[in-house]
């Protein structure tokens, strides 16, 4: 009866029984209950005999002969000791566990997390074999990140599969896994223990947000007694504070990604392509829709003949004024830069960044862009006579595109694909300096607003038929 699973608190027990040894007895059920308190009848009422039910884990003790009063008053005390006792662990464990937390926090990177998580439970528990396992999504299994009292060799070659050996099962199930080397425990785990020579060990789920994302496994070695649930309680503390830690760098780390690669597409691309970039998370290749969409190409005029009178420098110099003061007006009108073309530029209205009136939008923008342009030229013109004999002439377009990723695995290039983007490019070139050339479905959405006058239809290079061109009235 005594070796029957029922849980219970406190054990009265009679130092001498007939057969039976108490202190054996008892010493049989604490290592089956390791919180199990005990009360010792003793005929021997000597210190020497209080001394050891003490040291054996007796809460209480009593002298035969005893009345009932004094046994519960006996057995009240042993309750209330056992309390008081409990609290102070729990704080004596808390305490320095919450100082600890800190130095979690304060962790920059995933290996001081791992690094300060083996040093603490290090300390806590004594233990001399500590290792963190971390589900690696690539290879399928369980691989050892941060470890104490392991050989290199071991650490780099183990891998286990969800399921497989206790670490394995901890992490399939998210539920903690006490051995104690005894009796009691579960046949097929006991022999992970006896095999490695193992005294007791917990394998315990690191969790976040319901997800289980590793196992810690806490072994103590040829010396030590058994874990109990006291240890669990701590633990799961610990745990807890390193796997909050760990969201926090991966968080950062996350954040510190996106400014890096928002840093490095807007050096190619708009913030509002860059953001489409960032955001999406499948395949690079596969980012891209069909838009109806209105492209404004722009072109120098006479760059050609300006090549051939002044030096590379100050053409590098006059393209990137022109770059600078085209690329802020199309982000001032809201669209977004699609490319530098050697002395031209492609630019977007639409998308990625949706706006109500786009083709209004292109058109004010092409318009703003003669004027300042006028201005840029007139400052080149001061300083070299060849920068007078410039020009810029404008085409817009629109309808349905190719808006996304084109190229290779190895080189990308986030563009629009589409009839009429080379039709804004034919009639950039067709226009004269200073003129704005529009197509008829252009034209159908500006309204009122802007001036426009009818052109010859044209033959554009490519097409196999005339179009209807406009043009913008720009004074």
């Amino acid at each position: 009866k005594l070796a029957s699973p029922e849980q219970f608190h406190l054990a009265v027990i009679d130092m001498l029984m007939p057969g039976i040894d108490g202190l054996e007895t008892f010493l049989a059920l604490k290592k089956q209950q390791p919180e199990l308190l005990g009360v010792l009848i003793t005929g021997h009422g000597t210190m020497d005999t209080a001394i050891q039910a003490m040291e054996l884990g007796f809460s209480g003790f009593i002298r035969k002969p005893f009345t009932p009063v004094e046994l519960v008053h006996v057995v009240k005390e042993s309750f209330r000791k056992a309390v008081l006792f409990e609290e102070n662990t729990r704080l004596k464990t808390l305490i320095p566990l919450y100082r600890l937390g800190e130095k979690f926090i304060i962790s920059q990177t995933k290996e001081d997390v791992l690094g300060e998580l083996i040093r603490t439970v290090a300390i806590q528990t004594g233990t001399q074999r500590i290792s963190v396992m971390l589900y690696d999504e690539t290879e399928g299994c369980l691989r050892i990140a941060a470890a104490k009292g392991l050989k290199e060799e071991i650490v780099h070659k183990v891998r286990i599969k969800p399921g497989e050996r206790i670490a394995g099962r901890v992490f399939q199930t998210g539920e903690p896994i006490i051995m104690g080397g005894g009796a009691e425990d579960n046949p097929r785990l006991a022999s992970f223990l006896k095999s490695r020579n193992i005294i007791a060990s917990i394998s315990f789920p690191l969790k976040a947000r319901g997800t289980t994302l590793g196992v810690l496994n806490v072994s103590r070695v040829k010396t030590g007694s058994p874990f109990s649930q006291a240890d669990i309680e701590m633990l799961s503390v610990i745990c807890s504070q390193a796997v909050m830690a760990l969201e926090n760098v991966r968080i950062m780390d996350e954040k510190a990604e996106r400014i890096r690669m928002r840093a490095l597409f807007e050096q190619y691309v708009a913030p509002e392509v860059a953001e489409v970039l960032i955001a999406h998370e499948q395949n690079p290749m596969e980012v891209g829709e069909i838009r109806d969409i209105t492209v404004l190409f722009a072109d120098i005029r006479n760059f050609t003949n300006l090549v051939q009178h002044l030096p590379l420098k100050t053409l590098r110099s006059l393209l990137n004024d022109f770059f600078d003061l085209l690329t802020g007006i199309v982000f001032m009108f809201k669209g977004t830069l699609d490319k530098f073309m050697g002395d031209a530029v492609l630019a977007v209205f639409g998308a990625p960044n949706h706006i109500k009136k786009p083709h209004n939008a292109a058109v004010s923008a092409s318009m703003e862009m003669l004027r300042r342009f006028d201005k840029l030229k007139k400052t080149w013109a001061s300083t070299k006579e060849p920068f007078g004999q410039v020009g810029l002439g404008i085409g817009i377009s629109s309808g349905e595109m190719f808006l996304g990723n084109v190229g290779s695995q190895r080189r990308l290039d986030y563009t629009v694909i589409g009839t009429d983007v080379n039709i804004a490019q034919r009639l950039a070139s067709e226009a004269a300096s200073g003129q704005i050339l529009i197509t008829e479905s252009v034209k159908s959405q500006l309204g009122s607003r802007f001036r426009v006058t009818q052109e010859p239809s044209r033959l554009l290079r490519g097409l196999e038929k005339q179009i209807p061109v406009f043009s913008i009235g720009t004074e």
